[in-house]
C-alpha cells in the first residue's frame, strides 16, 4: 500500500509512500498543484491549508500550531490536490455514507482530513441525507426513577443551596493525558514501515544525485592517488598561497551550514539539488549534538593555523604543521567521501554547499600531499639518525 489513513478521533492524516509509483504520482501531483519550488522538493513533505512543510524541522515546529487554529475555528479541510479524494476513497476501510430512508435535507457535513497530512475538517453544506445514529446505552442519559415526595419533610437552607448549582468539572490528569497521546501515536505504530532502495532513493533527484556520484567517484580517485604519489615525494615543496585561500572558502560554506544545522533556517539551495532534506536529516548533527557544518569549520581553521606555523617558522616546526596540515586534509576527505555517499544513497538528496566543501577538502589534500610526505620523511630521518646518535654514545 502507498496510502495510509490515521486518525486519533479529532485529526485525520493521510501518509503517502512516495517511493511506491502510485504514491510519487500523488507526490509529483501535489508539486504542480502548489508549484513547490526545486529546492524544497523533498521528503518528508506536509501539506496543510495552503502551507507546504518540507524537512524535520518545518513540520514539528509549525504543525501544532497550525492544528490549534483550525480545531479553534472551522477545521481545515482536504488540500486540492489531483487525485487526492480517489485516493482517500480507494483506501481499504473506507466504507461510503451510510443510506437511509429519510427525505434528504440540506444540513451541515464536516468534512474531516489532511492531504499528505493535515487537520480536521473545514464545515460545508451539503445537500445529502442526515444520517442519525444510535446513542449507546452507555452513553445513554439514564431515565430517572419516579420517587415519592416526602410529606411535610422541611427543606433545609443547605438544600436550597445546592439546587441547580452545575457539576464541577473532572480535571484531566497527567495520565490520561499521556493515556491519548500513547493511542495517537499507536496508530502511527500500526503502519507497515517500508524502506526504500538505493534505487529509490537515488530517483528522487537523478540530476542532483548524479552529481554527488560524479564528486564521490573524484574524491575515492584522488584518496588512491595522493597515497600512490607519497610513496615517492620528491624535492622539498612548499605549502603555496592556494591553500589559504581554498581555506577561507571552505570557512565560508562551513560557516553557513553550521548556521543552517544549528538554527534550523532554510537554507538557499539553487537550482539544484535539496539543501534542506539534507540538512533536515539526522546526518546533518554528528552524534546528535554537534553539526557537521561545524566539525568542517575547525578543520578548514585548523588548517590555516598549520599553513601559518609553517611559513613563518622553520625546522621541526616547519616539518611538523605540515604532516598536520596533510592530516587533517586526509582525516577531513575521508568524511567528506562517507557524507556525500549517504546523500544519494541513504538520504535521497544532494546538497550543493556539501559537495562544495566536499571539493575544497580534496582540492587541499592534493596541495598538501607533498609537502606533507616531505616533512614526514625529514622527521624520521633526523629522529632515526638522533637515537642511533644516542645509542653510539651509550
Amino acid at each position: 500500500m502507498a496510502f495510509y489513513l490515521v486518525s486519533n478521533g479529532q485529526l485525520e492524516i493521510l501518509l503517502i509512500d512516495a517511493s511506491r509509483p502510485v504514491g510519487q504520482e500523488l507526490y509529483q501531483s501535489s508539486t504542480r498543484s502548489y508549484r513547490v519550488p526545486t529546492n524544497r522538493q523533498g521528503v518528508p513533505r506536509l501539506i496543510i491549508e495552503q502551507t507546504v512543510l518540507v524537512g524535520s524541522f518545518e513540520i514539528p515546529n509549525i504543525l501544532p500550531e497550525v492544528i490549534d487554529r483550525g480545531l479553534a475555528g472551522d477545521g481545515i479541510d482536504w488540500p486540492e490536490i489531483d487525485g487526492l479524494s480517489e485516493a482517500v476513497v480507494n483506501i481499504p476501510g473506507q466504507q461510503p455514507p451510510a443510506e437511509t430512508e429519510q427525505e434528504p435535507a440540506d444540513t451541515l457535513e464536516t468534512v474531516e482530513g489532511a492531504g499528505a497530512g493535515a487537520g480536521e475538517g473545514e464545515p460545508r453544506v451539503d445537500s445529502t441525507p442526515e444520517v442519525v445514529q444510535p446513542v449507546p446505552a452507555a452513553e445513554a442519559e439514564p431515565v430517572a426513577e419516579p420517587v415519592a415526595e416526602p410529606v411535610n419533610e422541611p427543606v433545609t437552607e443547605a438544600e436550597v443551596d445546592t439546587v441547580g448549582e452545575p457539576e464541577a468539572e473532572v480535571p484531566v490528569t497527567q495520565e490520561e493525558e499521556e493515556g491519548e497521546a500513547a493511542d495517537s501515536a499507536g496508530a502511527f505504530e500500526m503502519l507497515p514501515e517500508h524502506r526504500p532502495s538505493m534505487i529509490e532513493l537515488y530517483s528522487r533527484d537523478p540530476l542532483g544525485n548524479s552529481l554527488s556520484v560524479l564528486v564521490l567517484i573524484a574524491m575515492v580517485f584522488s584518496l588512491v592517488a595522493v597515497i600512490v604519489l607519497c610513496r615517492n615525494p620528491g624535492s622539498d615543496r612548499q605549502l603555496g598561497v592556494a591553500v589559504p585561500v581554498i581555506a577561507a572558502i571552505g570557512i565560508v560554506v562551513a560557516t553557513y551550514l553550521t548556521y543552517i544545522e544549528s538554527s534550523g533556517a532554510e537554507a538557499v539551495c539553487g537550482p539544484l539539488g535539496d539543501c534542506n532534506t539534507v540538512q533536515a536529516s539526522e546526518y546533518a548533527v554528528l552524534f546528535g549534538v554537534i553539526p557537521v557544518g561545524a566539525l568542517g569549520l575547525a578543520g578548514y581553521v585548523a588548517i590555516i593555523a598549520a599553513w601559518l606555523i609553517s611559513s613563518l617558522k622553520s625546522g621541526d616546526a616547519s616539518d611538523f604543521a605540515k604532516l598536520a596540515l596533510f592530516a587533517v586534509t586526509v582525516l577531513g576527505t575521508l568524511f567528506s567521501i562517507y557524507l556525500t555517499f549517504l546523500e544519494p544513497f541513504v538520504i535521497g538528496a544532494t546538497c550543493v554547499w556539501c559537495l562544495t566543501s566536499a571539493v575544497a577538502i580534496t582540492l587541499l589534500m592534493w596541495l598538501s600531499a607533498r609537502p606533507g610526505a616531505e616533512a614526514w620523511s625529514r622527521i624520521r630521518a633526523q629522529h632515526g639518525v638522533q637515537r642511533d646518535l644516542d645509542g653510539d654514545e651509550s
